[in-house]
């Protein structure tokens, strides 16, 4: 059975088309049409924490209607937690971006986004800048 195809986006995408950038909203439309749209839900916490105010929430909750949200497993957090102590000290990965990192990895997605240095010290992980 295929699995169908997926837009991995990290949580500065999501910023970008809050903040209705052009580039991030067209990247976003060419990709929603070829592919489910998915992010970590620790995306979904690090946007709701930014939230000043209930409407604010609520808009923002609003937005990941149309998103398949990863949940964290387990074994997500197994892996991110070796990947903090391997390459926090030394590389400046923090320990969302590692959560974030072990999603994506175990549902074989490359990860769009511009923290391209701290994901690429992630061993299997797949990145790309989408505009």
């Amino acid at each position: 059975m295929a699995t169908e195809p997926r837009t991995f986006v990290d949580t500065d995408i999501l910023i970008d088309i809050a903040r209705k950038q052009v580039r991030a909203i067209d990247f976003w439309r060419r990709a929603e049409a070829r592919s489910t749209m998915t992010c970590s839900a620790v995306s979904v916490f690090e946007l709701l924490a930014g939230c000043r105010n209930l409407r604010e929430q609520r808009m923002t909750l609003r937005g990941f209607s149309s998103i398949d949200i990863i949940h964290v497993e387990t074994g997500d957090s197994i892996l991110a937690l070796d990947w903090y102590r391997s390459y926090h000290l030394s590389r400046g990965i923090g320990f969302l971006d590692c959560l974030v990192a072990a999603a994506a990895r175990r549902m074989d997605c490359q990860v769009h986004t511009f923290n391209t240095k701290h994901f690429r010290v992630i061993p299997g992980l797949k990145t790309k800048r989408p505009y």
